[in-house]
C-alpha cells in the first residue's frame, strides 16, 4: 500500500435533521427556507493507493484512507492489520465486528474503534452529513465495489417549526484502486441507482 502526501479540502459545515437517502420530504411541513447545493467534505484525507486490485488490498488501502492514520492501518504494525488480514469473505458489517473494541498500536498505547453500520435501506442523509461534518468519512459498497465517502452535496430545507431537512444529491467518493481520473467520482441520486448501494460504515477512533 503506498501513502501518498495529504490532498486538501475544504469543509462547509452545516445543521441538524435530515431524511432518508432517497430524500422524501413530509409535504405537511410549514414553509421553509431552502438553501441548495451545500457541500461538505472531510478535511486533510489521505491519499492512500492500494496495491492491487484485490479484494484485500482495496480493502486495506480503503480502511487507511478512513481512518486517516497510517499507526491505526494498515502498515505491518499497525493496530488494525491482523483483523482486515482475518476477514475471509468481505462485507461492511463485518469488517465493524472484526474492528470493533479495544485495539493495540505498534508502541503498545491502546485505541478504541466504535462502528456505526447501515444498510442500503435503513442509512438516511443525517448520518451521512453528520458523519461527514464530524470529519468522518464512510465506507460504501456499491455495485459490488468498495468506496470511501469523503464529501456530499445535498439541499438544506429549514423549516418554520424549526426542523432542519437534508436531501442528498450527489456523495464524492475515493476509489482507492486507482490513482488517475478514475479515482474521484460522484454518486449522482438522480441517475444512479440507490438500490446498487448495498451498505455503509463509519468508523470512529478514541485514544
Amino acid at each position: 500500500m503506498r501513502l501518498k502526501s495529504r490532498l486538501p479540502l475544504a469543509v462547509v459545515l452545516l445543521v441538524v435533521l435530515g431524511v432518508n437517502a432517497h430524500g422524501q420530504l413530509d409535504q405537511g411541513q410549514s414553509p421553509y427556507v431552502f438553501h441548495p447545493n451545500q457541500e461538505v467534505r472531510v478535511a486533510s484525507l489521505p491519499s492512500v493507493l492500494a496495491d492491487s486490485t484485490s479484494d484485500a488490498d482495496v480493502l486495506a488501502a480503503s480502511v487507511a484512507t478512513a481512518v486517516m492514520d497510517r499507526a491505526i492501518c494498515c502498515d505491518r504494525n499497525s493496530a488494525l492489520v491482523d483483523q482486515l488480514a482475518s476477514i475471509t469473505k468481505f462485507s461492511l458489517k463485518e469488517l465493524g465486528e472484526k474492528v470493533r473494541g479495544k485495539q493495540y498500536l505498534g508502541s503498545g498505547s491502546s485505541i478504541v474503534v466504535s462502528d456505526q453500520y447501515w444498510s442500503g435501506s435503513s442509512v438516511n442523509a443525517e448520518a451521512i452529513v453528520g458523519s461527514l461534518l464530524t470529519q468522518h468519512p464512510l465506507l460504501m459498497v456499491w455495485s459490488g465495489h468498495l468506496y470511501v465517502v469523503y464529501g456530499a452535496v445535498f439541499d438544506d430545507y429549514l423549516y418554520d417549526s424549526g426542523a432542519n431537512i437534508r436531501v442528498i444529491r450527489k456523495l464524492l467518493l475515493i476509489d482507492t484502486r486507482f490513482s488517475d481520473k478514475r479515482r474521484y467520482i460522484t454518486f449522482d441520486r438522480q441517475t444512479d441507482d440507490w438500490n446498487k448501494v448495498t451498505g455503509l460504515l463509519v468508523l470512529v477512533i478514541t485514544r
